[in-house]
């Protein structure tokens, strides 16, 4: 595996040298020995990462419950991060037996409210949650579960997590992340965050500056960052510098404008990190293919989802990395997950890992959606519901 572009290593690291360590976040440098330590322990950690962290497929489990109502509610149906795992939980529905049906959130928290209600009047058995967290809809959740609505999170924290406010639990039944049966929000923290920065560390051989594009009115972004963060810290020689922003300079397309801004006040920076890729398409990739052609050929562009778009940005070298995940699969898992319950059963592990990608190992898909070997999820699932 790559880990430099052997290209512009020599000059970027009598730049880099001077740029990183002394400008860190605690201002201190470790000894040669400690940092090599780190940059061999992040390259150990992303050679894992690259070939794929998926793990076993489910043996056993229900048969599947037939003749449930579910609506499976996206934060979005224009965002790939929240459509794909919707419409996959559609697709095991049919052969689940179930009616389900899906929406979109607009990502806006009053529709998912909204929607949470008429699935309410629709008198639906459950409720699935993808990318809508428990702390925008808490009132719509309560109603629900008086009503006897199953709530289901899948990609979706919830109100006892810490961004939301350290609440009490509401999900009724939520899709684990890991063998120990993880919670979203300890995959993006424990996972996803530490294997974009064990990425930057090792591509730039711990001499990463690294423009981070932080959000922290949404609790996955804050999930991510936080970790990146954390992680980069025990990297004495790099330097984490932070340009906030919020949903509404997505919308309002001010995203490229503060890209650049950033870059501009760090020009030593050599790593812009993007805690999701749906950012890339809408202002951040533009901005860092400003900065290239401005004489910055060596800034790199790393992000999280591995989304279809991103396959495309990483193809064309405007994307350096991601951190993939299997959305499709993702909705399947989370079909599974609530058959279980309503068989009266315990939700298991999915086996859903992740996978990281580079300009040079992306996979020859339209859609990444799982490692080789646990492709054939769809078939397992089907033959566990078949009693098979």
């Amino acid at each position: 595996m790559r880990y430099a572009r052997s290209a512009i290593a020599a000059a970027a690291a009598m730049v880099l040298l001077t740029a990183c360590g002394e400008n860190g976040p605690s201002g201190n440098r470790g000894s040669d020995a400690d940092v090599a330590a780190v940059v061999a322990q992040a390259k150990k950690a992303t050679e894992a990462n690259f070939a794929g962290t998926d793990r076993e497929l489910p043996e056993s489990g229900p048969k599947a419950v037939p003749g449930k109502k579910v609506w499976a509610i996206a934060c979005s149906l224009q965002g790939s991060g929240c459509a794909l795992p919707a419409k996959g939980a559609a697709a095991a529905g049919k052969h689940l037996g179930w009616d389900v049906k899906v929406v979109d959130g607009k990502l806006d928290p009053k529709v998912y409210n909204q929607q949470i209600r008429a699935a309410i009047a629709d008198k639906a058995d459950a409720i699935m949650l993808f990318s809508v967290d428990c702390a925008a809809t808490k009132g719509a959740i309560s109603e629900a579960k008086a009503a006897g609505v199953v709530v289901f999170g899948a990609n979706a924290l919830d109100c006892d997590d810490k961004f939301a406010g350290g609440g009490k639990r509401m999900f009724d039944g939520y899709l684990p992340w890991g063998e120990k049966l993880d919670t979203y929000g300890q995959f993006l923290s424990t996972v996803v965050g530490p294997a974009i920065a064990d990425w930057v560390i090792a591509e730039t051989d711990g001499k990463a500056f690294v423009v981070e594009l932080k959000q922290d009115d949404l609790a996955v972004t804050r999930h991510v960052g936080e970790s990146f963060r954390a992680r980069m810290a025990e990297c004495s020689t790099c330097t984490v510098e932070s340009i906030p922003y919020t949903s509404g300079d997505i919308f309002s397309g001010k995203l490229q404008g503060k890209t650049a801004a950033g870059l501009s006040k760090f020009p030593k920076a050599n790593v812009v990190m993007s805690p999701l890729d749906a950012n890339i398409p809408v202002g951040v990739g533009a901005a860092v293919e400003q900065a290239r052609k401005a004489g910055r050929s060596d800034l790199l562009l790393a992000g999280h989802e591995g989304s279809p778009s991103s396959l495309k940005l990483l193809r064309s070298g405007v994307q350096n990395f991601a951190v993939g995940r299997p959305m499709t699969w993702l909705g399947w898992a989370a079909a599974d997950s609530l058959n279980r319950l309503f068989a009266g059963g315990d939700v298991v592990d999915s086996g859903i890992g992740i996978k990281s990608m580079n300009s040079d190992s992306v996979p020859d898909v339209e859609e990444y959606d799982g490692n080789a070997g646990a492709d054939a999820y769809q078939q397992n699932y089907i033959r566990i519901w078949q009693g098979k």
